[in-house]
């Protein structure tokens, strides 16, 4: 705790004496004023003189700590609690009488130690005394004092520590300062909640924000819708000849009039079948098949290929050629030549 230095204790007394002298003017009979004012005069020479004196006959002392502090706030009656004592100075002592004890009310001394250190700069003193409470109510220790001359200010002071006080209840110590406790830990866990709701409404917050309008942002355009092949030219194709090239020839015709995705995928399901492979296989695997050995099927698996995959801009002329290479491959055949003159 950090010492309190008061006013010069040589000030103190000169006020005290002219105090004095001028209380005594009320009380002097009439007629006598001037023999009383020559002996005041006196007086407050002398006063002048001997305070002085009386400051150069304090021991010189620079006090850097004077704390008072007690091991319990709360006990019973008759109960003792310990108050320990700091004194920090800079010069070198083996004792310090001058330390000055505040008075004990509600409470009285029933033992007491002190252990002297010496330190870098100086001397610490710690003074122990074991205290016993008195009536319920507070039990208070007024300021321990130490009157000295300061080097360091060129002056007298007085340094004063801290007061300290002790409840002293009847009831259960243990429990009312437990119950302390618990009204504590309620006050810290509704400050603790309060922050987690504040920290998790801040984050809902900042969702939603994010939710409506970063996200909302950053959703990618949707695909461009395709034209689904015509049912009715799909129908038209249902009642046809089963044969692969039959088939083949029915679907490119649709093909014709509707160069949708859709319909490319199933040109080239037929030509695959045509090649004698499934629909699910790789050109690679089409072009390997048995059939793929005709030069102008061939050609139509390169084409189908090119239009379903290629680049945008060439998929067009790729399927006219698809449709070139698959009426040659009908016509060297008698169904697909059936097909494609029907």
């Amino acid at each position: 705790m950090a010492v309190a230095n008061e006013p010069d204790v040589t000030v103190i007394g000169f006020v005290r004496a002219l105090h004095r002298a001028v209380s005594g003017l009320r009380k002097i009979p009439d007629g006598s004023l001037p023999a009383f004012l020559a002996g005041a005069l006196a007086a407050l020479t002398a006063a002048s003189v001997a305070v002085p004196l009386a400051a150069q006959s304090l021991p010189q002392l620079h006090v850097t700590e004077l704390s008072q502090r007690i091991d319990r706030a709360l006990v019973e009656p008759g109960g003792v609690f310990h108050l320990t004592i700091h004194v920090r100075i800079t010069e070198r002592r083996e004792r310090l009488d001058e330390l000055i004890l505040g008075t004990f009310e509600n409470c009285e001394i029933t033992s007491n130690e002190t252990e002297r250190t010496a330190i870098a700069g100086g001397t610490d003193f710690v003074e122990r005394l074991s205290v016993q409470a008195l009536a319920p109510g507070y039990a208070t220790i007024s300021p321990a004092h130490i009157d000295a001359f300061d080097p360091t200010a060129g002056r007298a002071l007085r340094f004063s520590s801290n007061a300290v006080r002790v409840s002293v209840s009847n009831g259960d110590p243990l429990k009312a300062t437990l119950s302390s406790w618990g009204e504590r830990a309620r006050a810290i866990a509704l400050r603790l909640l309060q922050a987690i709701l504040i920290v998790a409404g801040l984050f809902l917050a900042g969702f939603v924000v994010y939710t409506l309008f970063v996200r909302r942002r950053r959703r990618p355009d949707p695909p461009p819708a395709t034209t689904a092949a015509p049912v009715a030219a799909r129908g038209a194709e249902e009642p046809g000849p089963r044969s692969p090239a039959a088939r083949l020839a029915a679907v490119a015709e649709v093909y014709r009039s509707d160069r949708s995705p859709a319909v490319m995928i199933r040109v080239r399901e037929a030509l695959f079948v045509c090649a004698g492979e499934s629909p699910g296989a790789t050109l690679v695997d089409a072009l390997k098949a048995p059939g793929a050995r005709d030069p102008d099927l061939r050609r139509a698996l390169i084409g189908a290929e090119a239009a379903a995959f290629g680049p945008a801009a060439e998929r067009e002329a790729a399927g006219d050629a698809m449709l070139a290479a698959i009426a040659a491959y009908g016509a060297a055949t008698p169904e697909g030549a059936a097909a494609w003159t029907r």
